[in-house]
């Protein structure tokens, strides 16, 4: 399970996130995550299960390169409940979903190292959208999410770090909403995600 401290100034309250993932063989996953409110006891829960499309043919694998990511398009169609993207909803609030994802190997460097094949940095490209269908109140939202990340692998002896440029936007019934541009940066367990608005959150994964 992952798990997370995070601090930011919407809330201004510690909280504790987690995250699990089971996924079959035949691509079917659920996902479980949260948020505990270490101030108020609070917590919410978000339960999401879908079975998974690849379309493309996967390359294969090449043991001269380090860097060899998924990169074919990835469809969900599936079910969301209990406080999904953000908003808090009712434990009769059950939703539809589908979503698709692309990734997009930009560039790599590799070295060899004592007899292995490491990987020294790498950047990818992401775009990611979904969108969800409230089955009691017949409503229509979701996200479309699009993001750069460059990682480099043992910055100094000890560290690695990633810095990642991205934007989100809502999906509605309207059309899609006003854009919001974000920068995270993040060494090894810390990150720090930045907003022009002059919002701001912290993470320490645990």
């Amino acid at each position: 399970m992952e798990s997370a401290l995070t601090l930011g100034s919407a809330d201004q309250q510690l909280g504790l996130r987690f995250k699990k993932l089971f996924l079959s063989d035949s691509d079917v996953g659920l996902k479980v995550k949260g948020v505990l409110n270490t101030v108020t006891a609070q917590c919410e829960v978000t339960g999401e299960l879908n079975k998974f499309f690849r379309l493309g043919s996967l390359k294969p694998h090449d043991p001269n390169e380090a860097y060899q990511p998924d990169t074919r398009l990835r469809l969900g169609l599936g079910l969301k409940a209990s406080g999904v993207g953000g908003k808090t909803y009712s434990a009769d609030d059950v939703l539809l979903s589908v979503s698709a994802k692309k990734k997009l190997a930009v560039q790599r460097s590799q070295e060899v190292v004592r007899g292995r094949l490491l990987l020294r940095n790498y950047t990818q490209a992401s775009v990611a959208a979904n969108y969800d269908y409230n089955i009691r109140t017949e409503q229509w939202g979701g996200e479309v999410h699009a993001h750069l990340s460059h990682a480099i692998f043992r910055f100094t002896d000890d560290q690695d770090v990633r810095v990642t440029a991205g934007v989100r936007a809502p999906l509605t019934q309207q059309g899609v909403g006003a854009a919001q541009p974000y920068l995270r940066v993040q060494e090894n367990c810390w990150a720090l995600t930045v907003q022009p608005d002059g919002q701001w959150r912290v993470s320490y994964d645990l």
